[in-house]
């Protein structure tokens, strides 16, 4: 089994629906002798949902009620991708950042979960504040920014470089990300920005949760602990979906679960040490687990140390390309922030040092090619523009498609005029 790893939701609705919906809403209320004394009408969001490790989920899909819901009767709930192809590295900051702006990697400028930019002569390191918030890291509009263009309001929680001021905005609301935030909190988070009065209320809501991704790793993605994760992630699909119910919001909002890519079983067997290879004292902190990054100090050692790895990787589980040379499929290869050399080993190889290694076990890995099916995420959808595009195309389940498409599609819902992306013009469940 593969496994997918972070949580995401969204939740979004275009204005001018919004109106026509609270009036079915108010008469539906009215037949059913609910109370009437209730706040004014509800002016609602898309709503994004994010979790990592996508595959592992959508090898419970069948299983869970809360998935469920999402996939019976196109008609009445909406549909969902056979699977979501993650960006070229297949980790995190990359993917969660190509999801809210279009983009490829090597066009938003997030090329990995750490990097360096020679331009910039400094690091960027995903765990650390000082070195990931400045906005001289962040390419690309993220849709909380296009949505503020254009006077519509976000709340976002805990996402990718939702922290940072980009072209000179952030999100309406924000909570930054904490490890120690349970899923009820956001959850709740969510139901609150739902429940503020009409002119203060968010058209997009993100949500981001780590907890299956956290587990895969130091656990394996085929674990029981993992199994627990994921049933805890189900729980909060269904708490985020009875929380719409109550609010009589179902035929209002639509709702977007999605991973930014799998996870595979591993174990430290599968090294590649590069101190074996040649002299790594020569080149800046090896980064990108599981493949690698690899940049020279000196530029003229470049091309030595590339043809120490071509020929050390004839007949072995991996290649290396110079940056020019990587295959075009990736769409990684044109920002200065990309090393000269990048290595990529087949699953389940990893690339390490002997220094780096000791002590230091993990039982599950994502990172490897874009294309392997353990590597894909999930896409799952609720709501009336769902329901529709189901409808339409007599079926709940569309073909896979890149996770560049999310950001064209919340533009649509949301009637917005995307930024400029790599992702389909007018949304791919339209074409």
């Amino acid at each position: 089994m593969s496994s997918s790893s972070h949580v995401s939701v969204l939740v979004s609705q275009n204005e001018k629906e919004i109106d026509e919906d609270l009036k079915e809403s108010e008469e539906l209320m009215d037949k059913n002798d609910r109370e009437s004394d209730e706040e004014e009408p509800q002016d609602v969001p898309e709503r994004l949902e994010s979790g990592e490790s996508g595959q592992e989920r959508e090898g419970l899909l069948s299983g869970h009620p809360a998935d469920e819901e999402l996939q019976e009767n196109p008609d009445k709930n909406g549909l969902q991708a056979k699977y979501l192809i993650p960006s070229f590295p297949s980790v995190t900051f990359p993917n969660h950042y190509t999801i809210v702006t279009g983009l490829y990697p090597e066009s938003h400028g997030i090329v990995g979960n750490e990097f360096y930019d020679p331009d910039l002569k400094d690091y960027f390191y995903y765990k650390d504040p000082r070195k990931s918030l400045d906005s001289k890291w962040w390419g690309g509009e993220p849709i909380w920014v296009t949505a503020a263009k254009q006077g519509q309001k976000s709340g976002v929680s805990q996402w990718v470089g939702s922290s940072s001021v980009i072209k000179g905005l952030m999100p309406t609301y924000h909570y930054p990300f904490d490890p120690n935030v349970t899923m009820d909190e956001q959850v709740s988070r969510v139901m609150n920005w739902l429940d503020l009065p009409l002119n203060e209320r968010p058209t997009f809501i993100s949500a981001y949760v780590s907890d299956v991704d956290y587990i895969g790793h130091r656990k394996g993605p085929d674990s029981v602990e993992l199994d627990e994760a994921l049933k805890l992630t189900d729980n909060m699909t269904r708490n985020l979906l009875e929380g719409l119910s109550q609010r009589n919001l179902m035929n209002i909002v639509n709702f977007i679960i999605v991973s930014d890519h799998g996870m595979v079983a591993s174990n430290d067997s599968n090294l590649i040490y590069l101190d074996e290879i040649f002299n790594i004292s020569k080149v800046h902190p090896l980064v990108g687990y599981p493949l690698v990054d690899i940049r020279p100090y000196d530029d003229l050692d470049t091309n030595e140390i590339y043809l120490k790895l071509k020929n050390a990787s004839l007949n072995k589980p991996w290649e290396c390309f110079l940056r020019d040379e990587i295959p075009e499929r990736y769409h990684f290869r044109k920002s200065h922030r990309i090393p000269p050399i990048l290595c990529i080993p087949l699953m389940p190889w990893t690339f390490a040092s002997r220094e780096f290694t000791t002590n230091h076990t993990t039982f599950g890995i994502h990172g490897y090619d874009n294309l392997e099916p353990m590597m894909r995420g999930i896409f799952l959808a609720a709501g009336p523009v769902f329901r529709k595009v189901a409808g339409n195309t007599k079926t709940n389940v569309v073909n896979g498609f890149y996770n560049i498409e999310v950001y064209n599609i919340i533009a649509k819902i949301l009637e917005l005029m995307p930024a400029e992306n790599n992702g389909t013009v007018g949304g791919i469940l339209w074409k």
